[in-house]
């Protein structure tokens, strides 16, 4: 089956995996994974497939797992019909299969694959949060979710699409001193949608990898400058001239993954964008040539 790979990297594009942490490869079986809490309390009118183990019906709250996957024998089954009403949302919480504590400080990446039965645009892509230890407590606690559609495109039917954003996204999204990410429990998924529009969706090898890479945008990406940095007004893009001749889009987006700049330039050395308006905090700048992409940081002070 073809696959599509869709790489949005902190600093590069065709990857090479390397210190990669696991959160999902396998289910218990071909029908659930144990590790997989789907949060029965809170669906109200809200449809999500959950099941109990074959062991154990009490615990009614297993992710379902499916003999369609990208990678090994299963992934995860998302089957849902959110409300229209609003009323109720889905949450499922992924651990590891050992229940572990992970520090994702080392990493800067976090990605999974997903199937989509039938066309998605990549705003109705599932919000994204993690289960993290508390700093005053140890206690755990879901950060808030974040959108991923700046970080991705649009998912055709029938097809595995590789699909994540920047570590940065969360660990830099919420307040700072909250959270040990040393100590990730889990990645959490979380409704997007409010649509009453039956969907199924498969997720397969979810994770966090230190990407490395090769391509012309990380070979100059070094060279490309954004100043000042804090910016208070127009923040001032340096494109390097081994670049000029590559066609590259442009984007900003929050820290939330709203887009809120767009544009396509091509021989243009320098490209001043006027930040005055946007509110303050953290943005993430993303230049592609459409194969690889590299992402710069700018604080709106």
């Amino acid at each position: 089956m073809k696959r599509i790979f869709i790489i949005i990297i902190s600093m590069v594009s065709a990857i090479t995996y390397g210190q990669e942490q696991v959160f999902f490869t396998e289910g218990t079986d071909n029908t659930f994974y144990d590790q997989g809490i789907v949060d029965v309390a809170n669906l109200g009118d809200v449809v999500f497939d959950h099941v109990a183990p074959p062991c154990c019906p009490e615990y009614d709250d297993k992710l379902p797992c499916s003999t369609i996957a990208n990678n090994g024998a299963t992934s995860l089954r998302f089957h849902y019909i959110p409300s229209a009403t609003a009323n109720g949302r889905w949450k499922a919480t992924v651990f590891r299969n050992d229940w572990a504590d992970i520090d994702v400080t080392a990493n800067n990446y976090l990605s999974f694959y997903l199937y989509s039965t039938t066309a998605l645009s990549k705003d109705l892509l599932p919000k994204i949060g993690l289960r993290v230890r508390r700093t005053d407590n140890d206690a755990e606690e879901d950060t808030e979710f974040f959108n991923i559609a700046a970080y991705n495109v649009d998912v055709p039917a029938n097809t595995w699409v590789r699909v994540g954003l920047p570590l940065s996204v969360i660990t830099e999204g919420v307040p700072a001193a909250t959270y040990n990410f040393t100590k990730v429990k889990a990645v959490v998924f979380s409704q997007n949608d409010n649509d009453a529009v039956e969907r199924t969706l498969y997720i397969d090898d979810i994770q966090t990898t230190t990407e490395v890479a090769n391509g012309i945008l990380d070979a100059y990406g070094s060279g490309v400058l954004v100043m000042p940095n804090p910016v208070q007004s127009v923040a001032e893009i340096v494109i390097p001239s081994e670049l000029l001749d590559t066609d590259i889009l442009i984007t900003v987006s929050s820290a939330t993954g709203s887009e809120v700049y767009r544009n396509q330039i091509s021989g243009q050395q320098r490209l001043p964008i006027d930040m005055s308006s946007f509110a303050d905090g953290l943005y993430f700048i993303r230049l592609s040539n459409g194969t690889e992409s590299i992402v710069k940081k700018v604080i709106k002070r």
